[in-house]
């Protein structure tokens, strides 16, 4: 399997098939964590009073079945390293997930009052209906009210997200009236610097030495 460090990833059998679980230890055997997960699910190792310095080997079980182990090394940790079927989303303070809360504001700019009965959100394949989350939904001539919807954001992979929010409100008498509006999202991850060649050495050998014989004379 990948890893993500040059540390020791191996096999024993085919993989869970959706659900295992996962024991993690540090150097001296002592149990860190024991956690039993599905596919796609996350997981926490709390280190306790293991040292910075330490290893962590994980066990990954289907049953009694022992399917992969692995060793992490601490020391040289990276968002999103992946050791066999696990991958680090979050280490102490540091997270690739933030919370982001998207706000949409919705103004009656007619010439009659309006009751809100629709806001659609598509985003990829989500769909969803927020008229539940619209503060106010009868709203006057020049009335506003917002709907606001807080997420997760994976910010160590590249995002370009599209979102478009359609809403639907109805005049006391009269054609319904719609308005929609497209907001996109993008974040870019800015790629590991390459190494940097040292430069070239100076060359070691001095200047060559002045000739050491005198010039010939003169004729006479």
């Amino acid at each position: 399997s990948f890893n993500s460090q040059d540390d020791t990833c191996e096999d024993i059998g085919t993989g869970p098939s959706d659900s295992a679980t996962i024991e993690c230890k540090d150097s001296s055997f002592v149990v860190l964590s024991v956690n039993t997960v599905t596919v796609g699910d996350t997981f926490t190792v709390a280190l306790g009073n293991a040292p910075a310095t330490d290893l962590i080997s994980c066990a990954i079980l289907s049953g009694n079945i022992l399917e992969q182990t692995l060793v992490i090394d601490r020391t040289a940790l990276n968002l999103k390293d992946t050791f066999g079927s696990i991958q680090l989303e979050s280490c102490d303070k540091q997270s690739c997930f933030v919370p982001i809360t998207y706000t949409y504001n919705i103004t009656n700019i007619g010439d009659t009052p309006m009751e809100v009965t629709t806001v659609m959100r598509t985003r990829g394949t989500s769909m969803v209906d927020l008229i539940g989350i619209v503060e106010e939904r009868n709203l006057d001539v020049g009335e506003s009210t917002v709907a606001r919807e807080t997420e997760e954001l994976d910010i160590c992979v590249n995002v370009d997200e599209e979102t478009n929010v359609r809403a639907e409100a109805d005049p006391p008498q009269g054609v319904p009236c719609f308005s929609e509006d497209d907001y996109e999202l993008t974040v870019v991850v800015s790629p590991t610097s390459p190494p940097t060649d040292p430069p070239s050495p100076s060359p070691s050998d001095g200047p060559s030495p002045s000739p050491s014989d005198p010039p010939s004379p003169s004729p006479s």
